[in-house]
């Protein structure tokens, strides 16, 4: 009988590591239509350097589609020494236009959105962590 249990705990543990991952959330595609929509929305705000080594604020938000298929977003990390810094990204969320998006995906952004984190420098620019480049290093 123990071998019997040993064997078949085998074979499971070889199909569940032959098996992908489930993967849940916004295909990253979507994630990066929606950067681009940002940058779309507000292109006098976003700079195309390397971010600052130590960045003036960083500004993460949950961004939804409501039911008018306009982009919302819920604040999850914010820097309260910066406040102007949250408003522009809340409004380059709002000006943000409407991208192509399957019903799959407009559920899937409805029920759970997407996190998107805004990396700002001390002139006020910002870039969007999903298209950002890799921050300069000190010296």
């Amino acid at each position: 009988m123990q071998a019997k249990t040993l064997c078949f705990s085998f074979v499971a543990g070889l199909m569940l590591a032959m098996t992908k991952p489930a993967i849940a959330g916004v295909p990253e595609d979507v994630r990066k239509d929606f950067a681009h929509a940002v940058y779309h929305g507000s292109p006098e705000l976003v700079h195309n350097r390397n971010p600052q080594p130590l960045l003036r604020a960083v500004i993460v938000l949950n961004v939804k589609l409501d039911d008018g298929d306009h982009w919302r977003a819920e604040v999850l990390r914010t820097n309260d020494e910066q406040p102007e810094m949250l408003a522009r990204a809340m409004e380059t969320v709002r000006r943000a236009p409407a991208i192509q998006l399957t019903e799959e995906a407009k559920a899937e952004l409805r029920r759970n959105g997407l996190i998107e984190a805004w990396l700002f420098d001390n002139d006020g620019s910002f870039q969007v962590k999903t298209l950002a480049k890799a921050q300069r290093r000190t010296m």
